[in-house]
């Protein structure tokens, strides 16, 4: 996983503290049984993980799980299609709401902002392709470019590159 120490959330302040024997045990699950890394965690602390942002939300660039056990305290993973970012630990449940409403909820609503934009995004690209060309299917439906755009795009490449060796065809002559 590549941490050496583990986040704590305590009484409104965080500080790092060395990494629990349960995660260690987690980490040998995941190397060794073939489990990913929640399910190793779920099975280690005995509680499933609950996530706080949808797995397959367009545009989500970030999912919060966590799993709220009973001896150690609320284990919470913040992870993106890059990995993990970040691992807290809120020993106490009185420490959860304030975590959850300082640190999570930010992010969670910025993920929301960011997929919000990139739907807008997409639905102006398409707006765009459908009044410059008219309705079919020519649109593209993941990006909302139209087809025919993409081989202007490519013409307008080739007569640059055309140019550019033009150029350097008469710089050499």
């Amino acid at each position: 996983m590549g941490f050496d120490t583990m986040r704590v959330f305590e009484a409104g302040r965080l500080y790092d503290v060395d990494l629990p024997d349960w995660y260690h045990e987690a980490e040998q699950l995941s190397m060794y049984a073939g489990l990913n890394w929640h399910q190793a965690v779920s099975r280690v602390l005995g509680c499933c993980g609950e996530p706080l942002t949808e797995d397959d939300s367009e545009g989500g660039w970030i999912e919060v799980r966590f799993w709220p056990g009973v001896s150690q305290g609320t284990f919470v993973l913040i992870d993106t299609e890059a990995g993990i970012i970040e691992q807290v630990l809120v020993p106490n449940s009185i420490d959860w709401l304030p975590f959850l409403t300082q640190h999570i909820t930010p992010l969670i609503s910025a993920a929301a902002q960011a997929a919000s934009s990139a739907q807008q995004r997409k639905l102006a690209r398409a707006f765009i392709a459908w009044a410059r060309h008219g309705a079919g299917d020519h649109i593209e439906r993941e990006t909302g470019l139209s087809e025919i755009d993409l081989g202007s795009a490519r013409r307008y490449a080739a007569r640059c590159r055309a140019a550019a060796a033009k150029a350097a065809k008469e710089g050499v002559a």
